[in-house]
């Protein structure tokens, strides 16, 4: 009985260590929802989502990879593209401007 009592106790520390880091990961992710310490949404001119589309009817290409970089209080999207050529090239773009770099 007390190896029962012990497993039990066992699966109960790792069911709550594994809740208190669930709920540790949510709070985090919504502190970046909310706003925190970075900008918000409302700050940028475009969103990644437009930037990939226009990049890609800009240049006639197809986007393979498209990430957002911070740079103090400066947003950048990068965009990877590969061109109706095969080749394989990188667009930089103001995320508060929607311009690009």
């Amino acid at each position: 009985m007390n190896r029962k009592a012990a497993v039990v106790v066992f699966c109960l520390m790792l069911l709550s260590g594994a809740i208190g880091a669930t709920n540790a990961f949510a709070s985090d992710r919504r502190r970046e929802h909310d706003g925190g310490d970075e900008r918000s949404h409302a700050d940028r001119a475009i969103s990644l989502d437009e930037a990939v589309a226009r990049a890609e009817r800009q240049y006639k290409a197809r986007a393979v990879r498209a990430e957002e970089k911070r740079h103090g209080d400066r947003i950048e999207y990068r965009i990877r593209l590969l061109g109706e050529d095969g080749r394989v090239f990188e667009v930089r773009v103001d995320a508060e401007s929607g311009r690009e770099d």
